[in-house]
């Protein structure tokens, strides 16, 4: 990966020739629309959590007219300095990223919440964060409170739906405090010239509290990326095996069973466990590999050691999309435990690998997993239920493999689910232009932060220079 950090502009002196040069770039090529991404995220870092793979793929998959920047929390401070604009070259292409705080812990809970982390360095860095940018988009809403003064559109996605603060298995901070939030999120909802929600039901939810605003609100289904996530063949499996028995303790006679998520209530790890515990007790030749890290990943070794399934669960901490990919194509069966979810990348994912799902009902998931075909969907969350799936799916699972699965998810690749949201952007920057020219009329600017940065981080082309 490339990198290379340089100041955020300050002060006006550089203002005129920024200008002569932002009209010679205009001149020669086409008109970018610059979308500008506020999460508490580090694209050049590997941090669990499905919204960060949802955001890197949105930065993959832009066409060339997109030109996205990042605003969020640095894992690096000497790579990716706070405060600083840092050109990262990324998979898809080149973006700037400006960190305006650090993640010190990116597998665990923060003792400072990530998203007010990043809302008050916004207001500490606002100028740099606001300035050249059409479209802003959030993956959080307090991360909005700092621009609730700012004319630009806004758009948002939505990745679950908020009534799981009610969940008693939910980890979601603002449980504490439920009315403030609602409070919060009733100010600043009508504020997004659109919102995508990857859960109908929460999509549906804001369309009846929201009626005079009720078309800005759209459903979006998640996706997983098929240069990634495709069937291995027999041979290749084979070889997957042989070169991570070593790290994974597996031989071929093992059946694989893969998880993939943060080790935190959400995902209800515990239940997983538990699960497996009676299915290894029927069928010994059964393998747990958990791919993540989290808050309760010490709890879940110490019971995994009383449970007596030690060498039969392995832990393999945060891995990279490559490496996930690589897990999942030796797997035999995938399973999702998770008490809420919107629609879980890492299920798309495993379809995609040609994977069998066994999986809790939760958000979208049966859109794409179909009981019996390729996977099984569990009602409950007991750990008798969850076991009695995973048997039944291993005593099948050649028939519900392969074409099964790659099937339930040929649709929910970029190029059809992302193809709306890009050209969201478009009408919204078309918006904002219509709405800079209006006030333009009338003495009043709408991009009144805009700096003079983008000599330093951009070429004639638009793009930033790595």
């Amino acid at each position: 990966m490339q990198i290379r950090a340089s100041a955020a502009a300050k002060g006006s002196d550089v203002s005129g020739a920024a200008s002569a040069v932002a009209s010679v770039a205009a001149s020669r090529s086409p008109r970018r629309v610059r979308v500008r991404i506020f999460h508490q995220i580090d694209p050049a870092g590997v941090i669990p959590g499905g919204i960060d793979t949802f955001v890197r793929g949105l930065i993959k998959a832009a066409p060339p007219d997109i030109q996205i920047s990042v605003v969020g929390l640095t894992t690096d401070e000497k790579q990716r300095p706070i405060g600083r604009w840092t050109a990262l070259e990324l998979p898809g292409g080149c973006i700037d990223f400006f960190p305006v705080a650090r993640n010190r812990n990116p597998a665990g809970r923060s003792t400072i919440p990530l998203s007010l982390s990043l809302t008050l360095g916004i207001a500490r860095y606002f100028r740099a964060c606001a300035s050249d940018c059409d479209v802003l988009e959030f993956h959080r809403f307090e991360p909005v409170i700092p621009f609730l003064g700012d004319p630009r559109p806004k758009t948002a996605f939505v990745h679950l739906n908020m009534a799981a603060i009610h969940d008693a298995k939910s980890d979601i901070t603002w449980k504490r405090l439920p009315d403030l939030y609602f409070a919060l999120e009733r100010r600043i909802v009508p504020r997004f010239a659109s919102v995508f929600g990857v859960r109908a039901d929460a999509v549906e939810a804001y369309r009846i509290q929201y009626p005079r605003i009720a078309g800005r609100f759209r459903f979006i289904s998640t996706w997983m990326d098929p240069d990634l996530f495709y069937p291995a063949n027999g041979q290749r499996r084979e070889d997957l095996r042989r070169s991570l028995q070593g790290a994974l303790g597996l031989t071929s006679g093992h059946e694989v069973l893969m998880s993939v998520g943060r080790l935190d209530l959400q995902k209800d790890p515990m239940l997983l466990l538990e699960s497996f515990a009676k299915v290894n007790s029927v069928r010994p030749t059964t393998r747990l590999v958990v791919v993540g890290d989290g808050v309760l990943r010490s709890t879940l070794v110490d019971r995994a050691k009383a449970l007596g399934l030690g060498g039969r669960v392995v832990f393999t901490g945060v891995r990279g999309p490559a490496e996930v990919a690589d897990l999942l194509q030796l797997a035999d069966a995938f399973l999702l435990s998770s008490a809420y979810e919107g629609m879980p990348m890492c299920v798309l994912e495993a379809l995609g690998c040609g994977i069998p799902v066994v999986t809790t009902t939760v958000g979208e998931v049966e859109r794409v997993v179909h009981h019996g075909i390729n996977g099984q969907v569990v009602q409950g969350h007991s750990p008798e239920a969850f076991a009695r799936a995973v048997l039944e799916l291993l005593s099948k699972r050649e028939a519900c493999r392969g074409q099964p699965c790659t099937d339930a998810v040929r649709d929910y690749v970029p190029r059809k689910v992302l193809a709306p949201v890009y050209e969201n952007y478009r009408r919204l920057a078309g918006r904002g232009a219509q709405l800079g020219r209006a006030s333009t009329s009338t003495g009043q600017s709408t991009d009144v932060h805009a700096s003079a940065d983008s000599v330093e981080r951009s070429d004639e082309s638009g793009r930033c220079v790595c």
